[in-house]
């Protein structure tokens, strides 16, 4: 069965990995911040951290997103992406979508603001960067900050940028281990703002400011005040090595994955009743997966799986779930694109052999 998510991990990661576990040094170290380094250099932004646990649920606590204050987001998501919503307190909104991209429909987002909206949530659906421009433009005349899920599109392009380096407020991304890349567990944040990007530093760590937090003799020292609520959230030194390890090899792997999009779009060309989704002007999806919309879709799935494709519906539309309370008002783009959406496998790891194989067999 050809997978459709695969963990990447470079062949020598595991020759360091011993030391550094008897080392000592754990926690957030050289190999972090080296991590840390080289997905700056990568993304183009200087402001990126690396974290642990929900980069989502980080993201609201450090806009001061509080209880009753609403937050738009599309129900074609990652539960990764809606619930620390529920979890912070505050009311998840669901917006509709393009059917024919699956990202968040900028005239619906714009009539879902009110005067509690707070944040607005920019998921890019399998790698496929949404209404970048348009969505920032709404929030920014309504003085509302906009967190981009990139979870799914981490080196996904747009206007020749990399996702993380065009002009929002806050970016995030997951590097647990079917994302490129992994670092076993952790996440990740890229800021357009300096204030924010320094109060995201000293949030991770208990609001601790650690050129200042010991004295001479290191001790804890009394003129170190912690004016600010933090979390415990610093990546620890293993997961940055291992991410960093995997950094070198990011860019060739998502090409990879470009051109099997490719071989994809070929395949699709002159299939009935099947359409691939639409690339807006201007972006270059990193395909995490490779999305296509289809009358036949659980035809076509069941099709792909008996021929060794795991074909996947990837997300249920997170709406249904109770969680989130009564089901949301009629969202026409979402009920079209959730009953046509399939994904295919389009990773690092397929090559041309298996493509021949599939067009002979399915």
């Amino acid at each position: 069965m050809i997978p459709i998510f695969k963990v990447f991990m470079p062949d020598m990661v595991s020759d360091y990995i011993s030391d550094l576990l008897y080392s000592g040094k754990l926690s957030y170290g050289e190999y972090t911040k080296e991590f840390e380094r080289r997905l700056s250099s990568f993304i183009g932004n200087e402001r990126v951290l690396a974290i642990s646990g929900n980069s989502i649920l980080f993201a609201l606590k450090l806009i001061d997103i509080k209880p009753n204050d609403e937050v738009i987001v599309s129900p074609m998501s990652c539960l990764m992406t809606t619930q620390p919503i529920v979890y912070s307190g505050a009311k998840v909104v669901w917006a509709d979508i393009d059917p024919l991209t699956g990202s968040l429909d900028p005239d619906d987002v714009k009539n879902k603001i009110t005067n509690k909206t707070r944040a607005i949530i920019h998921y890019h659906w399998s790698g496929n960067p949404g209404y970048i421009d348009e969505i920032n433009s709404i929030a920014h005349k309504n003085n509302i900050p906009v967190i981009e899920d990139a979870t799914e599109s981490f080196g996904a392009e747009y206007k020749g940028k990399k996702i993380g380096n065009t002009d929002t407020d806050i970016v995030c991304y997951s590097f647990t281990p079917v994302r490129l890349p992994n670092a076993i567990d952790g996440a990740g944040l890229s800021l357009n703002c300096e204030k924010l990007y320094q109060k995201s530093i000293l949030m991770r760590d208990l609001g601790v400011n650690r050129s200042k937090f010991r004295d001479k003799m290191g001790e804890i020292s009394a003129d170190c005040d912690i004016d600010i609520v933090g979390d415990s959230a610093t990546l620890n030194n293993i997961s940055g090595y291992v991410g960093s390890s995997q950094m070198p090899f990011v860019f060739d792997l998502i090409e990879k994955q470009r051109k099997n999009a490719l071989l994809w779009e070929d395949f699709f060309k002159n299939l009935p009743c099947t359409k691939v989704v639409s690339k807006r002007e201007g972006v270059n999806p990193s395909y995490w997966a490779f999305t296509i919309l289809s009358e036949r879709r659980d035809e076509l799935l069941n099709s792909f799986r008996n021929q060794g494709v795991y074909a996947s519906k990837i997300h249920l539309r997170n709406d249904l779930y109770s969680i989130f309370g009564p089901p949301s008002h009629p969202l026409r783009g979402v009920d079209e694109f959730s009953k046509r959406q399939l994904n295919l496998p389009c990773g690092w790891w397929m090559d041309e052999n298996d493509f021949n194989r599939i067009v002979r067999d399915v």
